[in-house]
Formats: C-alpha cells, structure tokens, sequence
C-alpha cells in the first residue's frame, strides 16, 4: 500500500511538474502573440495615420481650391455690383439735374406769379439754386430716394 501511495503521490507531482510545464509554455505562446498582435496593431495604426494625414491634405487643398473660386465669385459680383452701382449714380444724377432745371423752370414762374414781398424772397433762393446746381440736385435727388423708400415701404 505504500507503494500505490508512493505512486500516486509520484504521479501527482508528475501531473504537478507537466501541468507547470503547459503553464510556462502557455504563458510564452500568450506572450508572444500578443506580441506580434500589438505589433500588427501599430502597422495597422501606422497605415492609418497615413491614410488620414493623405486624406486630410485632400481635403485641404479641395477647401482652398473650393475658397480660391469662392473669392472669385465674389469678386466678380462685386465689380458687377460696383458697375450697377455707377450706373445708377450717374442716372440718378442725371435726374436730379433735370429736376433741379425743372425746379428752376418752376420757381421761376411762381416768382412771376408771387406778390413782391415773396419775390424778393424767392428771387435769392433761385440764385442760390442757379449758383450751386450740384447742391440743389442733391437735395432733389435725397428728396426723391426717400419718397421712394417710404413709398416702397407702404407697399410692403
């Protein structure tokens, strides 16, 4: 009996030993693919930061380029604007010029129509007016861009 002790207690420590054994060479498999994983994983992470720094100049130079076409457009319409712009200064001046004639006109044939105190009165301010058109037509012509505006407003 005690030999089958003996035995059983040399095959338990050999079940002992070899299970240790499996445990070290388990342990060194786990080690090294975990090591090859985390090298696989840094390839993997390298791949894509190249990938995304690529992406990222991509998408850089299609903004500027998309930018660069942007200022353009602006610049064109801005030089359309500018020129409507001038345009319309130079009728609305040319209007106001004719207005201010036409003001002229007028109260030149109201002061024929006016008493003599009223004469007199009106007589300056027409040579005012005659002396400096450029002044009357501004007048005019901010008396006529604000009846506008107000009548656009009321038919709004």
């Amino acid at each position: 009996m005690a030999d089958i002790k003996d035995n059983a207690q040399d095959a338990m420590a050999g079940v002992k030993k070899h299970a240790a054994d499996l445990g070290s060479v388990a342990g060194e498999k786990a080690g090294e693919l975990a090591s090859k994983a985390q090298a696989k994983a840094g390839d993997l992470a390298a791949v894509a930061g190249e990938k995304a720094g690529d992406l990222a100049a991509k998408a850089g130079d299609r903004a500027g380029d998309l930018a660069a076409k942007a200022g353009d457009k602006a610049g064109e319409f801005a030089a359309k604007a500018g020129d409507k712009a001038g345009v319309l200064v130079s009728i609305a001046g040319d209007k106001a010029g004719e207005l201010a004639g036409k003001a002229g006109d007028l109260a030149d044939k109201a002061k024929e129509n006016m008493p003599p105190e009223v004469k007199d009165t009106a007589g300056k301010v027409v040579t005012q007016a005659k002396n400096r058109p450029w002044v009357t037509a501004g007048v005019v012509a901010g008396a006529l861009l604000l009846w506008r505006v107000l009548r656009r407003k009321k038919s709004s």
